[in-house]
């Protein structure tokens, strides 16, 4: 596993870990519920300081992902346009291929 993986696990492993804990604690789809008049109502009897974590963990992963991007060198760059040049070159040949519109 490269370093960058093992970066990105441990950034979304601990997320994902509460997340789980978010629903199986406040059930916001009321599906462990017997109760019919909460059923259908979502987020909306979900604590307002846990809007506030989540907005925050979701800005300090864009942050991440806005700061990986940015120190990428000159070679990583040019070897990513050069993947995706590549991948469309054989996705268009393949569509010609099939004679697809």
């Amino acid at each position: 596993m490269s370093d960058k993986n093992r970066n990105a696990l441990l950034l979304v492993g601990p997320i994902l870990i509460a997340l789980v804990l978010v629903f199986v604690i406040y059930d916001p789809f009321h599906i462990l519920s017997d109760n019919p008049e909460r059923t259908g109502t979502g987020f909306v009897h979900v604590p307002v300081w846990l809007w506030f974590v989540g907005v925050g963990i979701l800005g300090a992963v864009m942050a991440y992902g806005i700061s990986q991007g940015r120190r990428r060198t000159r070679s990583e760059a040019n070897a990513t346009q050069n993947a995706t040049g590549e991948l469309y070159r054989s996705e268009e040949s393949s569509r010609r291929t099939q004679r697809l519109p």
